[in-house]
């Protein structure tokens, strides 16, 4: 412990002697041009080494000042005064220091701030060691008259040493052997041969006074050219010569007189210093200032280059003069290939000297305006970008434009997918309103077929067999068929249409439907089959969805006409996503795994606005064409949960996609009657299998006269708001041996049952009638009793609902029903 604290102590001790030594030495070369009336140098090289030492190693050291001063003083004053001088010394290299220190002096930086800096400091503490020297060699004797040039002597010497000796010293830096080391070498080497010439007696005398212009001029260079740490060792070397030469009578001042001697070294060196200071103090203010402005610039083209935005600057005739990284990998080519061409090539909406008002520029102190327009890449391929200008003058004066371009292509993108999501969706609820019209057209319709098939079948059962009538009541019958058939084609648009589902081979569904077909078609047209191997079962009636390949296999071959082409029938499997399942016209309700059938031809396919109104209803291409074919085949692939695409092209083909559903696993054969919504609600329960309604009995044609039954049956109800349906029912039951009464709605239809519950056998309730409809006269009938109940609709059994369907005294009769149809009904209720 005792020898670590002892180190500090030595240390001091040792700088501090160091200090005083090396203060000695310097003074001893400042007495060489000491003033002889005075005694006192114009150069007084310690004065530098002070304030250097306490700079750097702090002023705790200041007793080294005064113990070199001392020993130079007492030599020459007496002792008292020795000490007093030297305590000005020591004080005056202290002042110095902390005013360098309350300056901010950085010897690092060395900029004009610094130099300013280490002048007044430097001032100021030669100002107190002038003024104290003097006061203690006055109080020692000097003559008053010899003060106030003692005094200036004292200032300027210690001055002088300060400016040649304290910068190299301040500035010291360990020497580092490297390349960048070789030019200051050279630098000094050619100061220290040019000083040597001018300061020594090698030169003959005729040219010697000229030679302290070199060493000077090479000062100036240096000036120019290095930092003060190499500046100042030039001045150094330059006074060293200069004092050491002029004091041994050598050189360009050794003819002068010893005064004029002094005032000349004096003068040169104090001018190299303050020279040297001033020009690379300023040079490097400079260099500093062009290192932060190539900085900013650095930044700003840093900025400008990885900003997403593309910038360019062009004159008036479209040649560029600048451009962004930004756009040059958009366009895929380096800067210096741009430059100089004309934005037109690549920015088609850029205005030309001609055409300045096609882009809107503001001033510079007004909002940019901007045009929206595409930059062509190398490869063809166009970028939209929205473009704002401004009309700017360059540096040189000149006019230009200054645009900036952001990239709008993703938002255009995704602008164009709203709008096409948008056009799909109300597509979709255009056609589901259309689907809903359908329907109801549908079921009224059915109404009206409904009386002229009940009265036209009374009136054939009127009638004896051979008279004429019959032969024009079978061709209303026949009519009625007709009608009947076009209403099932709508309630099928309208997804509403009757399915027996079972489990079907979609390709084998395809092969027999093909082979049918095949006669059918055009003579050139080729069908080819493309069907996957191992294709999983659907689920579906497979009469409607042989409707569907047919009537999508003949309007490919219909779209081929005369001409040569091809059908192709491709049948696929794939695990599907919510988007890939909600391109198409209609979309499934939720993504899985589906059975692709595609119809794809080669014929003259359609444009966009055949293509908007394909599934409308009644609407067609075809002379002869009625219109349902299509809207069809929407409502059985709707009825199905399945999805439909379309893509054509005019004068390359159609190419149909019908997505339908994977059967379950080991799914049983059931009958089945699709939702009446295609996309039921998340999360809703399955229905539950109904019982196969009775099956349609086409409308035949006039049998033989109708025996009436036996009579005394029971009292039968009949609830219908239509009076002409209601009569035929009423008719029907009648010949069936049945008393009838009858409502105009629901809760008269309740009324009377209540009235007569005990005598009623079956009633016939229609599902929409006012008041109460029949869904709600058939729950009030059934919390009474579980007499036998037959529903009645325009619609299908899927407006019924479950949980009013599902006991077996209660059955679906759909209109336009025949006598035998209503018999059939009877019996499966066991009426």
């Amino acid at each position: 412990m005792p020898s670590h604290n002892a180190t500090p102590l030595i240390r001091f001790v040792a700088g501090t002697l160091a200090l005083a030594l090396g203060y000695y030495l310097a003074a001893q070369v400042g007495l060489v041009l000491a003033h002889a009336s005075c005694d006192i140098a114009l150069v007084w090289p310690p004065a530098g080494l002070a304030v250097a030492v306490l700079f750097r190693a702090g002023t705790r050291y200041w007793p080294g000042v005064f113990l070199g001063a001392l020993a130079c003083q007492v030599a020459q004053f007496d002792w008292w005064v020795a000490l007093g001088v030297s305590a000005g010394h020591a004080a005056a290299a202290v002042v110095t220091v902390r005013g360098l220190r309350g300056f901010g002096f950085d010897p690092a930086t060395a900029g004009r701030r610094d130099l300013y800096a280490f002048l007044f400091a430097g001032l100021g503490g030669t100002t107190v060691g002038a003024t104290n020297g003097v006061l203690w060699r006055a109080a020692g004797g000097l003559p008053a008259s010899d003060l106030l040039t003692a005094w200036l002597i004292w200032w300027l010497g210690a001055t002088t040493g300060l400016l040649i000796v304290g910068p190299p010293l301040l500035t010291f830096e360990r020497p580092q052997f490297r390349r960048s080391a070789v030019r200051p070498a050279l630098g000094l080497l050619l100061t220290t041969v040019l000083t040597c010439l001018a300061f020594t007696n090698i030169v003959d005398p005729r040219f010697r006074s000229l030679m302290v212009f070199p060493p000077f001029m090479m000062l100036l260079w240096v000036g120019m050219n290095e930092r003060l740490r190499i500046g100042s060792l030039h001045v150094l070397i330059l006074a060293s010569f200069a004092i050491g030469g002029t004091s041994a009578g050598l050189g360009a001042f050794a003819h002068l007189a010893p005064l004029t001697k002094l005032l000349m070294v004096w003068a040169l060196t104090t001018t190299s210093a303050l020279v040297i200071l001033a020009m690379t103090t300023t040079m490097a203010e400079r260099e500093r200032a062009e290192a932060a402005l190539a900085g900013a610039a650095q930044e700003y083209q840093n900025l400008v280059d990885r900003t997403p935005a593309a910038i360019v600057r062009y004159t008036p005739e479209g040649v560029l003069t600048f451009v962004n990284e930004t756009l040059c990998k958009l366009l895929g080519q380096p800067r210096e290939r741009l430059l100089g061409q004309s934005v037109l090539s690549f920015i088609p909406k850029m205005p030309r000297r001609e055409e300045v008002a096609d882009l809107p520029v503001a001033p510079l102190t007004g909002p940019p305006n901007g045009i929206s327009g595409m930059i062509r890449r190398s490869d063809g391929a166009c970028l939209w970008y929205r473009w704002t200008a401004r009309l700017i003058k360059t540096a040189a004066g000149r006019d230009e434009f200054q645009a900036v371009g952001i990239d709008l292509t993703e938002r255009r993108q995704a602008e164009e997918e709203r709008v096409a999501i948008q056009r799909k969706m109300e597509d979709a609820q255009r056609l589901e309103a259309l689907g809903v019209l359908a329907g109801g057209v549908a079921h009224d319709f059915n109404n009206l077929l409904a009386g002229v098939l009940g009265h036209a079948e009374l009136a054939v059962g009127s009638l004896p067999e051979g008279h004429p009538a019959r032969r024009h009541l079978a061709t209303v019958l026949s009519g009625v068929a007709q009608a009947s058939g076009l209403t099932r084609q709508l309630l099928a648009y309208s997804g509403k249409g009757r399915f027996m589902l079972k489990t079907i081979s979609l390709n084998d569904l395809i092969r027999q439907t093909t082979e049918l077909l095949r006669l059918t078609l055009p003579k050139k047209v080729n069908l080819t089959l493309d069907l996957a191997p191992k294709l999983p079962p659907v689920t579906g009636d497979d009469g409607q969805l042989r409707q569907v390949l047919m009537n999508l296999l003949i309007n490919a071959g219909e779209a081929i006409g005369d001409r040569a082409g091809t059908v192709t029938v491709t049948t696929a499997v794939h695990d599907l996503a919510l988007e890939a399942v909600s391109g198409g016209v209609y979309s499934p309700a939720a993504p899985g795994q589906f059975v692709e059938l595609i119809v794809s031809d080669t014929g003259c396919g359609m444009d966009d606005a055949t293509k908007a109104r394909l599934f409308d209803p009644f609407f067609t291409t075809k002379f002869t064409g009625r219109g349902l074919g299509m809207s069809a085949v929407l409502g059985i692939v709707r009825g199905h949960q399945g999805g439909i695409r379309v893509d054509s092209r005019v004068g390359i083909g159609t190419r149909f996609t019908v997505l339908l559903p994977v059967a379950p696993e080991c799914a049983p054969a059931v009958l089945h009657t699709p939702p009446e919504s295609p996309t039921p609600a998340p999360g809703a329960e399955p229905r539950r299998p109904r019982r196969a309604p009775a099956p349609e009995a086409d409308v035949a044609t006039p049998g033989p006269a109708v025996t009436p039954p036996p009579a005394g049956r029971g009292l039968a109800l009949v609830a219908d708001d239509e009076p002409t349906v209601r009569q035929v029912a009423e008719l029907l039951l009648t010949q069936m041996g049945y008393a009838v009464i009858t409502a105009t709605n629901g809760a008269e239809a309740v009324s009377l049952f209540v009235e007569h519950a005990d005598q009623i056998r079956v009633v016939l309730l229609d599902l929409m009638m006012p008041v109460m409809d029949g869904a709600e006269a058939l729950s009030a009938i059934r919390d009474r009793s579980t007499v036998p109940v037959i529903l009645c609709s325009g619609y299908t059994s899927e407006a019924v609902p479950e949980e009013l369907a599902a006991d077996s005294a209660t059955g679906f009769l759909q209109k336009p029903y025949a006598r035998g149809d209503l018999q059939v009904a009877l019996t499966a209720i066991g009426a």
